[in-house]
């Protein structure tokens, strides 16, 4: 049998970087960002700490890669039929950004605000939390086209609440989101709301 070392030393190119961003998904899962170091996640890795320092000069390089790896890209999702599907698509896609490491992303972002925090803070808005919100816009407005939306639904506001709960859930609850919350959202949250046969916001009671 091979010794972990010599395992390693087969690896290359792209198994080798999947194997270490995972260890660093799982030690940052494990200890979060202020504890983790690069001979924690070699180790984790089954391979030396050369390996990481020759593709990234410090922790921070290596978190941010390893997450904008393995965080979802809502800007590839296909149109739906229904805005119903649209929805589920749009906030499973959501649910995984904090199901990725056990929500080690937003984790990270509370743990502190300095530069790196920043950074990770900005890649996200502009990967994942940013297009979700304008497609879940866009899925309204096609929802008013097909009859299934109230014109005045259609706000930032209403797009927002959808990931506002899973991010509310996450921070209350627990970072591993259930596979179902997606689902429980649009069917008991977004569908009464933005369903033509409910009551517009002035409206009277």
């Amino acid at each position: 049998m091979s010794a972990p070392g010599e395992t390693a030393t087969r690896r290359r190119g792209r198994a080798l970087e999947a194997a270490i961003f995972e260890a660093t998904l799982a030690q940052l899962a494990a200890v979060g960002y202020p504890k983790l170091t690069m001979e924690g996640v070699a180790e984790a890795a089954g391979t030396g700490k050369a390996a990481l320092y020759r593709r990234w000069t410090s922790k921070e390089d290596l978190v941010f890669d390893a997450l904008a790896d393995a965080l979802p890209r809502p800007l590839e999702l296909p149109e739906q039929p229904t805005v119903r599907e649209d929805l589920i698509a749009l906030f499973e896609c959501y649910r995984q950004v904090h199901t990725v490491a056990y929500g080690a992303a937003f984790r990270a972002l509370k743990e502190e605000s300095s530069a790196p925090y920043s950074r990770l803070h900005d890649m996200l808005r502009a990967t994942v939390t940013g297009p979700v919100k304008e497609l879940l816009l866009a899925a309204l407005q096609r929802g008013v086209q097909r009859g299934e939306v109230r014109p005045d639904a259609v706000t930032p506001r209403v797009a927002s609440l959808g990931p506002a709960l899973m991010s509310y859930y996450c921070i209350t609850e627990k970072p591993d989101v259930p596979d179902d919350f997606a689902l429980c959202i649009v069917e008991e949250v977004m569908l009464p709301l933005i369903s033509p046969a409910a009551p517009g916001p002035g409206a009277a009671p």
